[in-house]
């Protein structure tokens, strides 16, 4: 029977997803092992292995698809642990990393972050300045040669950077994306003279118009460069000599799959991969309930990812910005912060009570696990307030030390002046406002109404939280998947193969028809580039289908909107089709009233998609149940306004579609627990997910509902 099988590592778990071919799951969850990632997948593959009554070698023998979320990338950038990076670049232009935008001290950083703007710097530079080597060459902005490269030049430069022991080299010359010429031979002079060294180039990475991110971007992709590779290629060793025979593939940052070869050779696509895994699923599970407008939201160990999905569409980052790094990759939009379940509570200088960035991972993890963790973590607080059952947790196959868990609470209690099952509240109360912000953020302060969405919780934490800070947004209504603790690792199964291929061309309104004709011409060579990559991998032409697009801007403005093309050829009427299309995303983005009527455009990017559809494993919906759903037992669990009250708990594996489960409850599944406050009720859909809302109450309830919700005021 052919399996697929999808994997995401976490900074505490790592997901695992197994679907047969009638659409059953298998889910399982490993803990992540940090300096040793393929031992986590490889642990996570067994465990579902053993729930299916195979060998891990038998289920990997019968698999037809194999898909990867990796954070090798990420956390290489996060914890400053990448590469040693040398630069190489046109003379005059050492620096560009080191000036970087007026903007980069404050690049990414959360409002809480930027109270402190005085004391911010800039990131420390990727490259250090003395690993940087200027080369006399030079392109115009047209393309032309103006001062031809020196192979002897670079060949010095290259062998004073190995001799200092670089890992990586990053190359980007100015205007190499109009014209790649130098940079390929210094490609091969690399290849020549540094072989074991990882190589980075801009006009392969970062083909655009910005000195600064297409450098910045080059020079990320050479840091994680070696890591991501020495992982994927460990990794496809493991899993080949296990027993798997079709091609490891990797989720990418811009949404869909790829080869772990084409992942390797520019392994900056794999940033964030696993959390667009779960957006992706979003909209696939949007897709199944009629639903075009989704906020998705994924607590997990170590942070909490936010993804918005408009009209069925996922929107994509220009130039995301990672660890303070402006980047020019397209990536989908996601926001996120230290918020999830390892996330450590601790007293800041003033005295008063925070909940993160800063993870206990997986190891030590929250003091709970007793794996050595001493600081109170929201999973501890969640343990202490009831929510979790400390011999429930991973169906019972990690039981959980609530006396530790108040230990550590306690020693926060001392300089507070308060009981554990207090600070337990305070850290509750905190990380749910933390995450009911970041929503508002992404959706009220973009013009956006979340009362038009429903909202998707899942993560191992997620379920716990959702119905607290989505009652807070006043989302439409709050949807808990079957398997919300390996959502995003299931996401995944429902994506696409797809290659990418852009350029920069500046092109301003009104277009002439040479201009419209060099369009044309622009896209069909990034087309042609597409089609030969997916030839060299295997796939036939007629497989494959592509979209194109060009970035746009209001003139004097510097970020660009996306706005599709149609298939064909371009005609004349470009000309008003664009600038039309044009303002009508730029109102859906930034409102009616920003669009500047009759503003003359600009167009950078240039880019085509290739997409190779991959069948969507089948979901198949059950019958409803006649019997309505039976508790399993009680325990004592706090919701505010009422302190702790005797709740029903059901078992998640036991409900059937049709039924529907009264707050206060508490429903235990493999990996989280689904919490509904009073005033709140779960009904199972056909699809065995939680449909939460509130519950119709006589209005003397309501007041009362609000307060056990947090959300009185």
């Amino acid at each position: 029977m052919p399996y697929r099988i999808a994997v995401d590592i976490g900074g505490t778990f790592t997901d695992c997803v197994v679907v047969d071919q009638q659409g059953e799951r298998t889910v399982s969850k490993a803990l992540t092992r940090y300096g040793a990632l393929d031992e986590g997948v490889v642990e996570a593959v067994a465990l579902n292995a053993r729930q299916l009554g195979l060998s891990a070698a038998e289920l990997l023998e019968g698999t037809e698809l194999f898909v990867h979320g990796t954070t090798q990338a990420t956390n290489a950038l996060i914890t400053h642990e990448g590469a040693l990076v040398g630069l190489i670049t046109t003379a005059g232009h050492e620096d560009v990393l080191s000036i970087g935008r007026v903007y980069s001290k404050i690049a990414g950083l959360t409002e809480r972050d930027l109270v402190h703007s005085s004391r911010l710097a800039k990131p420390e530079p990727i490259v250090p300045r003395r690993l940087v080597r200027g080369i006399n060459e030079r392109i115009d902005r047209d393309g032309d040669v103006v001062v031809a490269l020196s192979d002897d030049e670079v060949i010095a430069a290259i062998k004073t950077l190995v001799a200092a022991g670089v890992e990586a080299i990053a190359v980007s010359f100015l205007w190499s994306f109009v014209n790649d010429t130098h940079e390929q031979r210094v490609r091969r002079l690399l290849a020549e003279h540094a072989p074991g060294v990882f190589a980075s180039i801009s006009s392969q990475v970062a083909p655009v118009l910005g000195e600064y991110e297409r450098t910045a971007t080059t020079a990320v992709n050479a840091y994680v460069g070696p890591k991501v590779v020495g992982y994927l290629e460990r990794l496809d060793t493991r899993l080949r000599a296990d027993g798997l025979r079709q091609p490891l593939l990797v989720m990418q940052a811009s949404g869909g799959l790829t080869s772990a070869a084409d992942a390797a050779s520019v392994p900056i696509v794999t940033l964030d991969s696993g959390p667009v895994g779960g957006i992706l699923g979003c909209q696939y599970l949007g897709s199944l309930y009629g639903e075009n407008n989704v906020i998705g939201t994924d607590v997990g160990g170590t942070s909490f990812d936010v993804g918005l999905i408009r009209a069925g569409e996922i929107p994509l980052h220009p130039d995301p910005v990672v660890a303070q790094y402006n980047l020019r990759l397209p990536k989908i939009l996601i926001d996120s912060i230290g918020s999830g379940g390892g996330s450590i509570a601790w007293i800041d200088e003033g005295g008063l009570l925070r909940v993160g960035p800063q993870s206990a991972g997986s190891r030590p993890g929250p003091a709970c696990y007793g794996l050595g963790g001493a600081e109170a973590t929201v999973t501890d607080a969640d343990l202490v307030l009831g929510y979790l059952d400390s011999g429930a947790f991973l169906g019972g196959r990690m039981p959980l030390d609530r006396d530790l868990a108040l230990k550590a609470l306690a020693r926060l209690g001392g300089s507070l002046g308060m009981e554990p099952e207090e600070v337990a509240i305070g850290v509750f109360t905190i990380i749910n406002a933390q995450m009911a912000d970041l929503i508002r953020k992404l959706t009220i302060e973009q013009g956006h109404d979340p009362r038009e969405c429903i909202l998707v919780a899942y993560g191992g934490a997620g379920p716990t939280h959702a119905a607290f800070y989505g009652s807070d947004i006043g989302c439409k209504a709050i949807l808990v998947p079957a398997r919300s603790t390996a959502f995003s690792a299931e996401g995944m199964l429902a994506c696409d193969i797809t290659h990418t291929a852009d350029v920069s061309r500046t092109r301003v309104s009104p277009l002439t028809g040479d201009d419209i004709r060099q369009i044309g011409e622009t896209l069909d060579a990034l087309q042609q580039g597409l089609r030969r990559q997916f030839q060299d991998e295997g796939t036939p032409g007629d497989a494959v289908s592509y979209a194109r697009s060009l970035g746009v801007r209001f003139r004097n403005q510097v970020q660009t909107l996306p706005v599709p093309l149609p298939d064909g050829p371009l005609g004349a009427d470009l000309a008003q089709t664009l600038p039309a299309e044009f303002a009508s995303r730029y109102a859906q983005v930034y409102g009616e009233g920003a669009v500047l009527a009759g503003g003359r455009i600009e167009i950078d990017m240039h880019r085509v998609v290739g997409t190779h559809a991959v069948s969507r494993p089948p979901l198949a919906a059950r019958p409803s149940a006649g019997a309505p759903a039976e508790p399993k037992g009680q325990r004592q669990v706090h919701f505010g306004g009422t302190g702790f009250v005797a709740t029903q708990v059901f078992d998640g594996a036991a409900l059937q579609p049709g039924q529907v489960i009264a707050g206060p409850a508490v429903i235990e599944r493999m990996g989280d627990s689904v919490v509904l406050p009073p005033g709140y009720q779960a009904a199972v859909d056909p699809f065995l997910s939680l449909r939460l809302s509130r519950a119709a109450q006589p209005e003397s309830d309501t007041a009362a509902a609000a307060t056990a919700t947090g959300l009185a005021r």
